[in-house]
């Protein structure tokens, strides 16, 4: 199991009092009623859970929760963030989320926006959610070009519902080079729009992203949109990005004989993944599964898969991430390394992520072209 206690005790000063983060990413259905360049998810339709299942395993989460916070005497902070595909094609979606807020976690939506309806904004003030996350890839012009026709108007509209009902709406955007000049440009429009902020992640080049290897940023573009970005955050406009590589700029820096993942890449340290069949996953764009709801509980799970533990030792990793002293803060995005490398025919999980700048790659490493 994660050794939470001995985190616990290597938390830098001024850190150890915090809750620990622990989220869970539910995939509600793999339906969608868009089909963007960029998406990391396969074109198939796998199972859905019934309403009943899914407060059942939300139920079982909740019982790994506590026992974790009685047996390793610490205090987490659990949240669910439930997405898709698109979460508003699952019918039961509100009583879903209702069953996950009365058994005390933060809710959180991730939408394209698209086929929110003004009863929707209003329940979900109503509900208290604590933030509902849209994909925002640039002006209208390039957001379409990334996912479709009218996409624009139609989540900007869908926005300014939720944002009317008083709830507190956030955007995203996926950095690649279809969009990287309009860094700038898409913080204004989301802060024109009354988003509450802006957050930045990466092209994965895995489901249909996969045809986008050529448009994956180089190391230095990456290190100086992420320079770039950090600087526009604000006390009245949040910037910002959960990238391990955002994290290295602006990040604490861990003490040179930690052995310990401490933040950094989520996967298999403060995160987990579920989509719409039960299967678990130690992040969505990594697409390992690791087990099944439907026949283990993710207790069980998280404590005895291989691929989660080996995600927490330091000697899984290769080449240069492995020798890294930001490793335990770090260990860059599992998603990025192993798509990458899968375009390269390795399959390997553990290998560098080829846009670290730290790594100093020539352009042609990375492009293999």
């Amino acid at each position: 199991m994660l050794q939470l206690k001995e985190v616990k005790s290597q938390i830098v000063a001024g850190r150890a009092t915090k809750d620990f983060d622990f989220f869970i990413q539910w995939h509600l259905t793999e339906r969608c009623n868009l089909q963007c360049r960029h998406c990391y998810q396969q074109r198939r339709k796998p199972g859905e859970m019934s309403i009943g299942e899914l407060k059942q395993q939300i139920d079982g989460a909740t019982e790994m929760l506590l026992a974790w916070e009685e047996e390793y005497d610490i205090s987490l902070s659990p949240s669910i963030h439930f997405t898709g595909g698109e979460p508003f094609l699952y019918k039961g979606l509100w009583n879903v989320i209702g069953h996950a807020m009365q058994s005390g976690y933060n809710v959180a939506i991730l939408t394209n926006g698209c086929l929110i309806t003004k009863a929707d904004a209003e329940k979900a003030n109503a509900f208290g959610i604590a933030d509902i996350q849209l994909s925002l890839e640039g002006p209208p012009e390039i957001h379409d070009a990334i996912r479709g026709l009218g996409s624009f108007t139609a989540a900007a509209k869908g926005a300014r519902l939720l944002i009317d009902a008083g709830n507190c709406v956030s955007s995203n955007m996926t950095l690649s080079r279809l969009n990287i000049n309009s860094v700038e440009e898409t913080a204004e429009i989301a802060k024109d729009v009354g988003f509450s902020g802006i957050g930045f992640s990466r092209l994965v080049p895995c489901g249909s992203g996969k045809n986008l290897l050529d448009s994956l940023l180089e190391s230095q573009e990456i290190k100086t949109a992420y320079q770039k970005i950090l600087a526009l955050n604000s006390p009245s406009f949040k910037v910002d990005s959960g990238d391990p590589l955002a994290g290295v700029i602006s990040g604490f820096r861990p003490s040179p004989e930690s052995e310990l993942a401490l933040s950094g890449c989520s996967a298999g340290f403060s995160g987990v993944t579920i989509t719409s069949d039960g299967s678990v996953m130690p992040c969505r764009r990594i697409g390992i599964k690791i087990g099944n709801l439907r026949k283990t509980s993710l207790r069980r799970i998280w404590s005895t898969s291989k691929v989660l533990w080996q995600l927490r030792q330091r000697e899984s990793y290769k080449g240069k991430c492995g020798n890294c002293s930001l490793w335990p803060s770090c260990r860059g995005c599992r998603a990025v390394a192993y798509a990458y490398s899968k375009t390269q025919g390795t399959h390997d999980l553990f290998a560098d992520d080829p846009q670290c700048w730290m790594l100093r790659r020539e352009k042609a490493d990375l492009t293999n072209r």
